[in-house]
């Protein structure tokens, strides 16, 4: 009760909590409507989803996450809340528009045997997870510099670092293509091919990282603009897009270009970070791979990545008009520790807690109408196909929630305990999908998600006691803690 008690007294959080539990409660018995409902009411769930889109579409663009009334804030970079987010899902919107058209001319070449849509699919799973290990050394290099969001200063460090810390992470290639070989037996052609597209991901993505710290959308956009041009007007030379889309974010560093060198970054450091980066990823894109290996790829590919989309424009959402008011009521907690007196204190913790309560409930809840949507659409237009969409959906949206709170704790320095959770997540997609067999079928796939539904649910709320435990006193977690073990 003590961790649900801050809900239950601020009305916002209040009113996402039940957006969330209603959500969830009507997805579950969308694949029941057939059943339930008259025949012909296939229209009637597709307009009910264009009218939840509005409500989603309202709940992203609105600021309430904020602890102050009324104010409008504009996320970091000028933007406004709506213009950032949409320029930061370039992506997602981008090559879900470009892919449909370039398959067919895709599927049309073999590569070692293997067809080219095959090999750009298993890059395409596997990248997300990966980047999120091999960018996250580079934050820890320039991490001192980020305070003061001086950006010459801080492409000098990353240029210094990229091309060491580029090599040092290539090894992670290898880590992912090992088992795809070992589930697939693709041939040696195809499993270079597929290497060597994920390590030229790996550059692409790493040269994100300036764009994304100094919160550039329009840069961030342009990168992916010039990939899926490129994707687009010459489908099957694969190693053309993530080239185009590094060379965009390469041209801007400018003079910071000198500064580029091969200083190696502790290697210890380096191996914690790429270590912890795999574990806390696991937990968003783990799925994806898994079901790839044990399948050779043969699964429903468009409803899979459809239901998983309402959790990874969530996940978005939080990062781009929720996580910078996090940072500015950290920063505020840290200015009252060494400046106000402990009455201050209080109110500004208070504060804080409510605040971060707010962004994952507000997360939450667009995350769960968007898989509602989803699933409503799907009904309408598709209705074979929606008990795995809302398997995959649900399934998607508890793993988002884990990643949240997870990074939470992270963020407030319990570096092992988000580790910990993304390995059981990991334990539990490899049962899950080793177990249950035939997940190529849709029946076996709505099983295998189903179960890890029941197991990241209990994950969550494991998750979201440990979060309010160090939460609900940060500036106990974030200072004293430390200050008393002197």
């Amino acid at each position: 009760m003590i961790s649900l008690q801050p809900i239950l007294q601020d009305p916002y959080a209040r009113r996402r909590t039940v957006a969330i539990v209603a959500a969830l409660v009507l997805t579950a018995f969308v694949p029941l409507a057939d059943t339930l409902l008259p025949v012909g009411w296939s229209y009637a769930l597709l307009a009910a989803g264009v009218v939840l889109v509005m409500v989603a579409l309202l709940l992203l663009i609105r600021p309430g996450a904020s602890s102050s009334r009324g104010s409008r804030v504009r996320s970091d970079g000028g933007a406004r809340p709506g213009a950032g987010l949409l320029l930061y899902l370039s992506p997602v919107i981008l090559l879900n528009l470009v892919y449909p058209l370039v398959s067919p001319a895709m599927a049309a070449v073999s590569v070692g045997g293997v067809q080219l849509t095959l090999v750009v699919l298993a890059s395409s799973i596997t990248v997300p997870w990966l980047a999120q290990a091999a960018c996250l050394p580079a934050y820890r290099a320039i991490g001192d510099l980020m305070a003061e969001r001086d950006m010459a200063v801080i492409t000098r460090r990353f240029c210094a670092t990229w091309p060491a810390m580029f090599v040092q992470a290539l090894p992670l290639v290898v880590v992912f293509a090992v088992p795809l070989w070992l589930a697939t037996e693709w041939s040696f052609t195809a499993l270079a091919t597929y290497a060597t597209l994920c390590a030229l991901h790996l550059l692409f993505v790493q040269s994100l990282i300036l764009a994304n710290v100094g919160s550039r959308r329009g840069l961030w956009a342009v990168a992916w603009a010039a990939y899926a041009a490129a994707l687009f007007a010459f489908p099957t030379l694969w190693w053309l897009p993530p080239l185009l889309g590094a060379l965009t974010q390469i041209v801007p560093m400018g003079r910071g270009l000198a500064a580029v060198s091969l200083t190696r970054l502790d290697a210890r450091d380096f191996s914690t970070d790429l270590v912890r980066g795999l574990l806390l990823g696991a937990v968003l894109w783990a799925d994806k791979f898994v079901l790839f290996l044990v399948t050779d790829g043969d699964f429903q590919v468009v409803i899979v990545f459809l239901a998983m989309l309402p959790a990874v424009i969530a996940y978005n959402y939080y990062f781009v008009n929720l996580a910078p008011k996090v940072d500015r009521a950290v920063t505020d907690l840290h200015r009252t520790i060494s400046e106000e007196p402990l009455t201050v204190l209080a109110a500004r913790s208070g504060r804080l807690s409510r605040t971060v309560d707010r962004a994952i409930l507000s997360t939450g809840a667009v995350g769960m109408v968007l898989t509602l949507v989803i699933s409503l659409l799907l009904e309408g237009a598709q209705p074979v196909n929606v008990l795995l969409a809302v398997s995959v959906g649900v399934a998607s949206w508890a793993f988002m929630i884990l990643t949240l709170l997870s990074y939470e704790l992270d963020y407030i320095g319990e570096k092992v305990l988000p580790q910990v959770l993304g390995g059981i997540h990991l334990a539990f997609c490899v049962g899950a999908f080793l177990l249950i067999g035939a997940t190529q079928t849709s029946t076996g796939a709505v099983l295998a998600y189903g179960a890890l539904v029941v197991a990241d649910l209990a994950l969550v709320v494991v998750a979201w006691v440990l979060y309010k435990r160090h939460w609900s006193q940060p500036e106990y977690t974030l200072f004293w803690r430390h200050a008393t073990s002197w």
